[in-house]
């Protein structure tokens, strides 16, 4: 069986993922020494957060684009030239709910639609998701919605299996997704939700075209269960897998075309360009940043020898680390509560205590996509060591 471009993209963004969540395990655990990315490296979300942070957070400090927001931001540009693109080619859930669908149907499992009732469509869920996930990020509260996060889940499955919440709803996608096209990607995801808003007011479109007599058969095939076009235009909702476009019409005619503003574009081209922009601005923006992200703080200096409890507030919460000082140096320092997101934190307390132990000064990077994290660990320590130098 001949594989088709999309599926083909989805398994090697697929094997990336996974390949990059395996190596960022055994780094974790000292079982190699470097790592293709870290997890908040391919963070979605972390351009929201530095955006929140911004305005919400007085003592926050930009620290230059990172390569978390330089996803948010090539996702962002991408869907608002293009449509949802990465939905239909690089998400890996996306690709998941695909391949749970093709099972289902190998099975013969009878394929259900989501309920819709008058003025009512199930797809209109998910922006309440997303205005749920803003706010509530807003007032701090973040930490509250992360456990169920099916993103997160995936990527920790590689870490190692966590029966948390968020392994729950993603084992749910993947049951509903043998008899429900992309459900999550329909009803429930917030990223889906912001792209189709982007999308609704870019300039690239699929059209019906003219000969067309619209008989909806090109549809009949669509990811996103979209069974008709808006007059002449497919919905916002589409995630551009071009499926309606490389259906042939059973007519003769031809059913629908990629346009940007008025000129048609082909699908070949389209995926290309897609490829090219979302990976250009993730691989170049970070590149711009014109000082590295160093937290300024003054060298440590000499400290009395004891063992020191410092407190900190991380992205779940309080979190304490216990400092060992010996010969007026940090000998050690290790996490002794915090309420943290797997995938996360394992490298920040990894990372920044064994800099901060070598150079005995906090002049140490904050971890990409993991900033939250980072400066409450790093106020964790600086309290312990306020502590030792009272004591001094």
């Amino acid at each position: 069986m001949k594989l088709k471009k999309r599926s083909l993209i989805q398994i090697v963004s697929t094997i990336l993922v996974i390949l990059i969540c395996i190596t960022y395990y055994l780094y974790i655990n000292d079982t190699i020494n470097w790592k293709i990315l870290s997890l908040g490296d391919i963070n979605p979300y972390g351009g929201w957060s530095a955006l929140k942070y911004s305005f919400t957070d007085l003592s926050y400090r930009w620290r230059g684009i990172s390569k978390s927001i330089a996803l948010t931001i090539g996702i962002s540009v991408t869907a608002l030239l293009m449509g949802r693109f990465f939905c239909g080619f690089i998400c890996p859930i996306g690709a998941l709910q695909d391949f749970f669908k093709y099972i289902g149907t190998k099975l013969e499992i009878r394929e259900r639609k989501l309920p819709k009732g008058k003025g009512f469509s199930p797809e209109i869920l998910k922006y309440f998701v997303l205005l749920m996930v803003l706010i509530l990020s807003i007032l701090g509260l973040g930490n509250l919605i992360s456990p169920y996060s099916p993103w997160l889940a995936y990527l920790n499955f590689f870490l190692g299996l966590n029966l948390n919440l968020g392994f729950l709803v993603l084992l749910f996608i993947m049951v509903s997704s043998l008899f429900i096209r992309r459900v999550f990607c329909r009803i429930l995801c917030p990223l889906g939700a912001y792209q189709s808003l982007l999308s609704a007011i870019g300039p690239m479109r699929i059209n019906r075209n003219e000969e067309c007599n619209g008989c909806t058969y090109c549809l009949k095939n669509c990811p996103a269960h979209i069974e008709r076009p808006i007059g002449m235009e497919i919905s916002p909702e589409c995630i551009r897998c071009l499926e309606c476009i490389e259906t042939t019409c059973i007519k003769g005619t031809e059913g629908y075309s990629l346009k940007l503003t008025k000129f048609n574009i082909e699908n070949k081209r389209y995926i290309i360009l897609g490829i090219i922009l979302l990976v250009s601005i993730y691989s170049f923006l970070p590149l711009t940043n014109p000082n590295p992200s160093f937290q300024s703080m003054a060298e440590i200096g000499s400290l009395k020898d004891g063992v020191y409890i410092g407190t900190g507030i991380g992205f779940g919460g309080p979190m304490e680390v216990k400092l060992m000082v010996k010969d007026n140096r940090i000998g050690k320092i290790n996490i002794v509560n915090h309420r943290e997101t797997t995938g996360y934190y394992e490298e920040v307390f990894k990372t920044i205590s064994k800099e901060i132990v070598e150079t005995q000064n906090f002049n140490v990077d904050v971890i990409s996509g993991a900033t939250t994290t980072s400066r409450g660990f790093l106020n964790a320590v600086k309290s312990g060591i306020s502590q030792a130098l009272e004591s001094e």
